[in-house]
């Protein structure tokens, strides 16, 4: 048996040092707390409003940080304090535990937000830009201030350890060619891992290379760096975005999400076992058994993320198709003074039951089978030195020859053409006008979509890559256009989501002042009664 890896070994003592630590203070007077009924009535919004982005979980906390700084941006500007107010409505939305934070950091994040704003004004003054193109970049910068504010909620300390583990370990057990190594591979690299341990977006991987990059900018006080940065910022952001254009991004993807499953996998055995771990690690027998363990927690919850997620979605569908029934499909139909009922319910009752049917029949990956290759993988990574082969390989995109090119291109558009036949042969069938016609093709590419990332969701525990079958490939051959057609739509869903602006613009700043005001009033009967 191959003993642990250096890298494994550094891993297991850093960790050490760290649980050796005096524990913080649990935070006891002083902290910000709100009215557990207000918190309950904004929890309930926050519950649905959610359910109307389709995003993932984790990302909540980020998005109803970055909403609130865009719906106070003029206060912000204004330079007003509302860090206590963002604990608050975090605290009433339960993102963050109640009576657990200390006003400190409201004060913290008052200096992020005044950083924020010098670069803003700096911004304006230095360059020459239309109004349109300084409000984007401003509140594209803006969401770099939402992620600074959720860094100072972290949940584990230990995160970044395992993520230079994982990094460390890849750039010695990844093979690639060596006209793609060097200094960019390993940024890549880097942002891969990054990408696929926290199930980064995009905005969270630009800024995470920012944080890299401008480390001067999260220094106190920060003030050569925001004069810097503002006067830059356009080609910062355009540095960001060239930086996501890599060429191996989907290559690496590939790689670090399966081997993802493992340092997760690892990350429990440690924080279960603490001083055993080593001897667990040590010991192939008990190590099976310990991991077939965390394999079947992990299964169950990866089974019950699969369920919550066609919940979301289906009910994503439904919310979202209430909207184009009544704003468009049936004021066309009045209009056109041919109001068809059987196409109404076509279009009302086939985009969710499609998806319920498709959740449906999407299975989890096979157990045993798929763990006893998890446990070989998994013992590789621990044990990883160099004169053992590559554990991955990253391919270089295949170049294809100017004749391959256009027959397959040629295949592309007779795939587009024979779907667009069927989609037209249906819509003969059933009478359906041009409004009609384009909401079917939207829910059915917006379902065809969720499909694809529901069985991507029931594969996350897959430590082989998935199989295919000829009926999913036959499929899929058809779909394929009604898929491009959801996944264009699904990256600016946010920008076409006509639920969630009408959320956000005409009902969350109102909704919010009363639950301000209704907090602000609980607080002065408390302070009446004390009085008493």
């Amino acid at each position: 048996m191959q003993p642990l890896s250096e890298q494994t070994k550094q891993l297991l003592e850093d960790l050490k040092k760290i649980g050796s630590r005096k524990e913080p203070e649990q935070y006891s007077a002083n902290t910000i707390s709100v009215s557990n009924l207000t918190s309950g009535i904004e929890f309930l919004y926050e519950k649905i409003r959610n359910a109307l982005e389709y995003r993932e979980e984790h990302l909540w906390l980020k998005d109803a940080v970055l909403r609130i700084l865009k719906r106070r941006f003029f206060e912000i500007l204004a330079k007003e304090k509302i860090g206590r107010e963002v604990v608050e409505e975090l605290i009433r939305g339960r993102y963050l535990e109640n009576s657990y934070y200390p006003e400190s950091k409201a004060f913290e994040i008052n200096e992020i937000l005044d950083k924020y704003c010098r670069a803003f004004e700096l911004f304006e003054t230095s360059q020459n830009l239309a109004e349109k193109q300084l409000n984007k970049l401003e509140e594209w910068f803006l969401g770099f201030a939402a992620l600074e504010i959720v860094d100072l909620f972290p949940k584990s300390q230990t995160d970044r350890l395992f993520i230079n583990y994982f990094w460390q370990t890849a750039k010695q057990a990844t093979l690639a060619s060596p006209e793609t190594l060097g200094q960019e591979f390993d940024q890549q690299l880097y942002l891969g891992i990054f990408r696929n341990f926290f199930k980064a977006d995009t905005q969270m991987e630009q800024y995470e290379i920012f944080r890299l990059k401008y480390s001067d900018w999260f220094e106190n006080p920060p003030n050569q760096a925001i004069a810097e940065i503002s006067q830059q910022l356009p080609k910062i952001k355009q540095e960001l975005e060239t930086a996501l254009k890599y060429p191996l991004r989907q290559e690496l993807d590939r790689i670090m999400k399966r081997r993802s499953l493992f340092v997760f996998m690892l990350q429990d055995l440690i924080n279960q076992e603490k001083e055993n771990a080593s001897a667990v690690l040590n010991d192939p027998e008990l190590l099976e058994g310990k991991l077939r363990t965390i394999y079947e927690t992990h299964y169950q919850k990866s089974r019950q993320k699969l369920q919550t997620s066609a919940i979301r979605a289906v009910v994503f569908i439904i919310l979202t198709k209430m909207l184009f029934l009544f704003a468009l499909e049936v004021p066309y139909q009045i209009l056109t003074e041919t109001v068809n009922y059987l196409v109404l319910g076509i279009n009302t009752i086939i985009p969710p039951l499609l998806l319920i049917i498709s959740s449906l029949i999407i299975k989890m990956p096979g157990e045993e089978q798929n763990f006893i290759r998890i446990v070989s993988e998994f013992e590789r990574m621990i044990r990883y030195h160099q004169e053992m082969p590559a554990l991955d390989i990253v391919k270089n995109k295949r170049q294809r020859s100017w004749p391959m090119r256009i027959a397959l291109g040629s295949i592309y558009v007779l795939n587009i053409s024979f779907t667009a036949w069927l989609l037209n042969l249906l819509f003969k069938a059933f009478d359906f006008n041009l409004a009609d016609a384009f909401i079917f093709v939207l829910f059915l590419s917006l379902i065809s979509f969720f499909a694809i990332r529901l069985r991507k969701t029931a594969n996350q525990l897959a430590a082989v890559e998935e199989k295919e079958h000829l009926i999913t490939a036959v499929v899929e051959f058809f779909f394929f256009p009604i898929i491009e057609v959801g996944k264009w739509i699904s990256r600016g869903v946010a920008s076409i989501n006509l639920t969630a602006f009408i959320f956000d613009f005409l009902i969350e700043t109102p909704f919010k002042t009363v639950i301000q005001i209704l907090e602000e009033w609980f607080g002065f009967i408390r302070e009446k009664k004390q009085n008493l």
